[in-house]
C-alpha cells in the first residue's frame, strides 16, 4: 500500500482532540476527530491515511460527543496560544457522527473561536447532516470531479451514493446555511486535470456558489501511487481558467517553534493522525527544527518511525 495507516486510530484509543496543527488554510488548527481511523464515505485515491477500511453511510454515535467536548475544554484550558480554528477532521468523515450537531452546540458554548468541519460532502443531501451543521462558521466540502465517472475514479464512493445526489446536497446546503462555504477541489494528474474535465467543474462551481474556491494537489504520499501531483505552473493555469473566486492552497506559512525541549511522545500524538515532515511538526509543537530532527533520528533508530520521499520532502510515519 502507498498510503500511511496508523495500527490504530487515535479516536479508537479515547483521544479525540489533536494539535493544535499546522493548516495551509486555517493556521493553528485544534482537530476533533470523531470517527475512527478510514471510516468514510469514500476511498480517494489521494487520500494521505491511507486506503478506506470502513466505507459505510451509516451515522452512529462512532465516538461519544461529551468525551469529545470534555477534552476539548480540558486542552482549551491548557493553551497558552489560542488556535485560529477548532477544526472537525483526522481518521475519516466526521459528519457520519450523528452527534455532530450537539458537539458544534457545545462548542459555542465554550469559546469564541470560529468552528471548521472538513467535509467530502456526501451526505450533504440528508437533512439531518445540514441541519447538524447549521452552527458552524466554516464548512469545506470537496467537488474533485466534473462528471460521474471521474468521480467513481477518483473519490471511489460507497455503492449508494451517486454524484448527482452529492452535488444536489451541495446546492441545498448553500441555500440554507448562513455561514461561510469554501469548496476544494483536489487535482491528480492525468486524472481531472484535463481542460474539458476543468470547464465541467467550472459550470457545477457555479451552481453550488460556494464563497470561495480552493485548489489543491497531492501533497503527501497518498493512498495510491498513481495519484500524481500537478505542478505550481500547472495549477496557477487551471485557476485562470475556473473562476475570479479560485485560489492555490498555499504551503504553511506559520513560524517555526522556539521552544528548547521536546519530548517524543509530542512527536508521535501527530504521527499518529497522518504523515508529516519536520517543519510540519515544528510548526505544528512550537519547536525548534533542530530539536524535531534530533528526536526525529532517534525515534528511526529505535525503529518506531520510518519515512518516505515524496516528491523531493521527506514525511516520517509510524512503523507498521
Amino acid at each position: 500500500m502507498a498510503g500511511y495507516r496508523a495500527k490504530e486510530s487515535p479516536a479508537e484509543n479515547g483521544t479525540y482532540v489533536f494539535g493544535p496543527v499546522p493548516s495551509r488554510r486555517l493556521g493553528r488548527s485544534l482537530g476533533i476527530d470523531l470517527v475512527p481511523l478510514k471510516t468514510c464515505t469514500y476511498d480517494c485515491i489521494y487520500c494521505q491515511l491511507g486506503r478506506t477500511t470502513n466505507r459505510t453511510i451509516c451515522r452512529k454515535p462512532y465516538v461519544s460527543g461529551k468525551a469529545v467536548v470534555r477534552q476539548l475544554e480540558e486542552k482549551l484550558s491548557s493553551l497558552s496560544v489560542k488556535p485560529d480554528y477548532v477544526t472537525f477532521s483526522g481518521s475519516g468523515e466526521p459528519t457520519l457522527n450523528s452527534e455532530l450537531g450537539w458537539v458544534i452546540e457545545q462548542i459555542k458554548g465554550l469559546t469564541k473561536i470560529p468552528i471548521a468541519v472538513l467535509t467530502n460532502g456526501s451526505l450533504l443531501n440528508l437533512e439531518s447532516v445540514r441541519r447538524a451543521l447549521r452552527e458552524a462558521d466554516l464548512v469545506i466540502p470537496s467537488l474533485d470531479a466534473g462528471n460521474a465517472q471521474l468521480f467513481q475514479m477518483i473519490n471511489r464512493p460507497h455503492p449508494s451514493l451517486n454524484f448527482s445526489q452529492v452535488l444536489r446536497g451541495m446546492e441545498e446546503f448553500r441555500k440554507e446555511f448562513g455561514g461561510a462555504i469554501w469548496l476544494e477541489i483536489m487535482f491528480c494528474g492525468g486524472m481531472n486535470d484535463e481542460r474539458k474535465e476543468i470547464l465541467r467543474i467550472r459550470d457545477l462551481i457555479r451552481k453550488i456558489r460556494p464563497d470561495r474556491v480552493q485548489l489543491n494537489t497531492v501533497y503527501r504520499p497518498p493512498a495510491e501511487d498513481f495519484a500524481l501531483p500537478l505542478t505550481p505552473e500547472r495549477l496557477e493555469k487551471i485557476r485562470q481558467d475556473l473562476d475570479d473566486r479560485v485560489e492555490i492552497i498555499p504551503e504553511s506559512n506559520l513560524p517555526f517553534g522556539e521552544k528548547p525541549v521536546l519530548q517524543k511522545d509530542d512527536i508521535l500524538a501527530l504521527l499518529r493522525r497522518r504523515p508529516c515532515t519536520a517543519e510540519d511538526l515544528s510548526r505544528a509543537l512550537g519547536f525548534k527544527l533542530e530539536e524535531v530532527l534530533k528526536t526525529l533520528g532517534r525515534l528511526a533508530q529505535e525503529r518506531v518511525l520510518t519515512y518516505k520521499l515524496f516528491h523531493q520532502k521527506c514525511f516520517y510515519e509510524i512503523r507498521m
